[in-house]
C-alpha cells in the first residue's frame, strides 16, 4: 500500500459553498405558525474518494466531506435561527464523463437558538432543546465546468430533532432546493481500478460463507419534565446475525428487548393499572440489513413487537444504527428507534461481534 503515500498522489480536496431556499414543512397542524420561505448557506469541505480503500471502490467513488449550514428560519420570534455541522457521504448514481448524479446522506449536530418554554415559549411545540441531531437528505446534482471549477444543484431535506430526548419534539422539516460552485484546491486524483486487488478475499478459495454475530447493549435518556415531570433512563439489549449478500452489505435478523419506565407513566396517567413493571419490556424480531464503509456500518432494522402492556405505538418499529469498529471484536454503537417516523429515543452503547465460517469448498 506504500503507493498510496506516494506525492503524486493527493487529498483531492474541494471547498463548496451553497445557497439554499425553503420552507418549513408543517407535518403537525401545531407548526403551521411557521409557514414561511427563506434561504439558508452552506459551506463544505469536501474529497473525491480515489480508491485508497476498497469500501470506496464498492460504492463508485463517493464524496465524503463536512458541512457547516445556516439559516435564519425566516426571523420567526419562536423558532430563532439555526446552525448544523455534519459529516456527509455522497453516493454516486450516474457518472456520465463531467456529469455527476447522487444521493447525499449527513448526520452531525444542529443547534436552534430558541426552544420551548411553558412561559416564554410556549408556541414553540418542534424543539425542546437547543442542541439536536442534524440530518441532511439531498439529491445532489454536478457538473465540471473546467479542471478546477465544478457547478453543483440540487434538492434537499434538512431535518431537526432530539430523538426525544427533551419534549416537546416535533421537529423541524425543511425542504430546499440549491445552486453553489465548488473549486479544487489541489491537482486531481485519478480513481484506481480493481486490478489492484486480488479477484477473492483472503482464504476465500477454502472457506464459502461466514455469518456474523452482532450481540450489543445501549441506553437511552428521556427528558420528559415538561409532561410526566420526571426523567427516565431506557436501557435495549440486541442481537443482529448477519450473512455477506455483497462487497459492501449484509442481510440477516436480529431480536432485542427494551425497558422503558416512562411506559408505566404513560399506562397510569390513562388509568390503568401496573402491578409488575417488567410487563412493559417489549421483546422483538426483526429483519436487519447492513451497509459497511470500512471501520462503519450502517444498520436498519424493521421489527415486530411480541409483547409489552404499552401498545400505543402499534406493533411496529424501527431502528438505524450507526456501529463503529474500535478494534474487530468490540464496536460502539449509536442507535434511534423510531414508530413510523416518529423518534422515540436514541441509546449509545458498546457490543462485541464475531464471525463463523463454514462450508469447506472441494476441489475437483
Amino acid at each position: 500500500m506504500s503507493q498510496f503515500k506516494h506525492k503524486l498522489f493527493t487529498s483531492n480536496m474541494m471547498v463548496e459553498a451553497k445557497i439554499n431556499y425553503g420552507f418549513i414543512y408543517a407535518h403537525h397542524l401545531e407548526l403551521e405558525i411557521f409557514n414561511s420561505h427563506f434561504p439558508a448557506f452552506e459551506i463544505n469541505l469536501q474529497q473525491e474518494t480515489y480508491g485508497k480503500h476498497k469500501w470506496e471502490r464498492a460504492y463508485g467513488y463517493p464524496l465524503i466531506g463536512i458541512s457547516f449550514w445556516y439559516s435564519g428560519l425566516g426571523k420567526s420570534p419562536y423558532l430563532g435561527s439555526a446552525y448544523a455541522l455534519f459529516p456527509y457521504i455522497n453516493f454516486p448514481l450516474l457518472r456520465h464523463k463531467s456529469f455527476f448524479l447522487g444521493f447525499r446522506f449527513g448526520l452531525g449536530v444542529g443547534y436552534l437558538t430558541k426552544r420551548f418554554d411553558r412561559i416564554n415559549n410556549y408556541k414553540n411545540l418542534a424543539i425542546g432543546g437547543h442542541v439536536n441531531a442534524a440530518i441532511s437528505l439531498m439529491l445532489d446534482i454536478r457538473y465540471r465546468l473546467t479542471h478546477r471549477i465544478t457547478l453543483t444543484g440540487g434538492i434537499s431535506l434538512q431535518h431537526f430533532s432530539n430523538g426525544a430526548l427533551k419534549l416537546p419534539n416535533n421537529g423541524l422539516n425543511i425542504p430546499l432546493i440549491n445552486l453553489g460552485m465548488a473549486y479544487r484546491l489541489v491537482r486531481e486524483n485519478k480513481n484506481i481500478g480493481d486490478r489492484f486487488y486480488a479477484p477473492v478475499e483472503p482464504f476465500s478459495a477454502i472457506v464459502r460463507r461466514s455469518i456474523e454475530f452482532n450481540i450489543g447493549a445501549a441506553i437511552g435518556f428521556k427528558n420528559m419534565k415538561s409532561v410526566y415531570g420526571e426523567n427516565y433512563i431506557v436501557t435495549h439489549f440486541y442481537e443482529n446475525t448477519f450473512f455477506r449478500i455483497s462487497r459492501k452489505s449484509k442481510a440477516g435478523f436480529g431480536f432485542d428487548f427494551s425497558y422503558d419506565p416512562s411506559q408505566i407513566k404513560k399506562l397510569e396517567m390513562n388509568g390503568t393499572i401496573v402491578n409488575n413493571k417488567f410487563s412493559v419490556v417489549r421483546p422483538g424480531i426483526n429483519a436487519a440489513y447492513q451497509l459497511e464503509m470500512s471501520r462503519l456500518g450502517i444498520i436498519f432494522n424493521l421489527g415486530y413487537y411480541l409483547a409489552g402492556m404499552e401498545k400505543s405505538n402499534g406493533p411496529l418499529y424501527e431502528k438505524i444504527s450507526f456501529q463503529y469498529c474500535l478494534t474487530k471484536h468490540f464496536f460502539a454503537n449509536v442507535m434511534l428507534k423510531v414508530h413510523w417516523g416518529r423518534a422515540d429515543y436514541i441509546g449509545w452503547g458498546v457490543g462485541y461481534k464475531f464471525e463463523k465460517f463454514y462450508g469447506k469448498k472441494t476441489v475437483k
